[in-house]
């Protein structure tokens, strides 16, 4: 059965904990969190939900209220809006009708009876798009590659991967979170003349015209956000800087994809916390076994752990650490394994190309164009290699 995916908006705790634990039916899953604020419209369109709860105090529930409900025009995007609150109301029913909300439930209903609510109002949402021939937006996926280990390629694997999805046609963003000694752009040969740095420090905000202003464009069609040209400007990439850059990104990109530094600063854990799929990166050796199972105990820490993927790099016939020690160890399978091929790599890197496009019958390249098809194949269910965007010379 297909998936309901839910964002949750409140700034109660126990509200959000209270609907979580509704969800008795496991064809619901809460893919986002929001606070009700002014920025909450992008965080949630961004995550193209089919339902949208606000969970909030029946006092608070006034014209204001649901005139930020009315604003967010979430039937455009093809999602139900829902109120659940402590006391239902004849009042607050026909406040929240005139804003376009499907319902109002009281906040201590039932589970079973939640879901089976809910499942009515998707399939009759779904009913209606589908005579109406709207087609409905398909969500974005954030991507976070991650290690605890440098020098294993995380980099390099990224950077491959971003270009071979936009040489495919994707529109795709590449953002080096490495904020002080991030090196995307030298992997890809460009100049950035803004960074990161100049989106977070903008005095309007973040908004998708800066972030699109500071990205450099790669001859395949990626856009990338670079990393700070000098380490002591990290301090200006916030957290609250990078959760903004991913929400707005989220409107606009097919695949984002975040190089994570391999320090766990605030930033790196926002991505973390903000991302749809963690790439744990890992070369074969028992350095990166243990830093692996290190970085995974605070993922789980975080909640996170249901997110991460396993990729193996630089894998090699013989070694006396294997892909079995890191799936039995962390208990994931790898979700890709990348062959060791260092003068490929090197060579690519001296000449400006991706591996996919400088050498791409070479085992790398083969193995990242397998990763990539994966990725797309659980995005949007399968790869179409006809429409595949012709390929650049770099």
């Amino acid at each position: 059965m297909e998936k309901i995916n839910i964002v949750v908006c409140s700034n109660d705790t126990e509200y959000k904990v209270a609907l979580k634990n509704k969800l008795v039916d496991e064809t619901f899953e809460i893919i986002g969190y929001s606070d009700i604020e002014p920025n909450a419209k992008i965080r949630i369109q961004g995550f193209v939900p089919d339902i949208v709860t606000f969970l909030v105090d029946s006092y608070d529930i006034n014209p204001q209220f649901t005139d930020f409900i009315e604003d967010m025009n979430l039937s455009s995007i093809g999602a139900v809006p829902v109120i659940l609150t402590d006391k239902v109301t004849v009042d607050i029913v026909n406040m929240a009708a005139q804003a376009g909300v499907k319902q109002v439930l009281d906040i201590n209903i039932d589970g079973k009876e939640f879901c089976e609510n809910m499942s009515r109002l998707v399939a009759k949402e779904r009913r209606f798009n589908a005579d109406s021939s709207v087609e409905k937006k398909t969500r974005s996926t954030v991507y976070a590659f991650f290690s605890g280990k440098g020098g294993v390629g995380k980099t390099t694997i990224a950077a491959n991967t971003a270009v071979e999805l936009a040489t495919r046609g994707k529109k795709t963003l590449l953002i080096d979170l490495d904020l002080q000694f991030g090196d995307a752009d030298m992997a890809l040969d460009l100049t950035p003349t803004e960074t990161i740095v100049d989106v977070s420090r903008d005095g309007n905000g973040v908004s998708i015209d800066n972030l699109t202003t500071c990205c450099t464009s790669h001859p395949s069609g990626l856009s990338l956000l670079a990393s700070p040209p000098s380490p002591e400007l990290a301090e200006y990439v916030t957290s609250k800087s990078v959760k903004s850059i991913i929400d707005i990104a989220r409107n606009y990109f097919e695949y984002i994809l975040i190089d994570c530094g391999c320090s766990l600063t605030d930033p790196v854990i926002t991505a973390i916390e903000s991302s749809d799929i963690i790439f744990m990166v890992n070369d074969v050796n028992i350095l990166s076994l243990k830093r692996a199972k290190v970085c995974l105990n605070v993922i789980q820490q975080l909640n996170q752990k249901d997110k991460a993927r396993l990729i193996i790099n630089k894998n090699v016939k013989k070694n006396n650490v294997t892909i079995e020690d890191f799936e039995n160890l962390l208990g994931i399978p790898a979700y890709a394994v990348i062959t060791s091929d260092f003068k490929t790599v090197n060579s690519s890197l001296n000449n400006g190309q991706p591996v996919t496009t400088y050498k791409p019958r070479s085992p790398i390249a083969r193995d990242i164009v397998s990763l990539v098809e994966k990725m797309m194949i659980e995005r949007e269910g399968k790869v179409d290699t006809q429409k595949k965007a012709k390929r650049f010379r770099g």
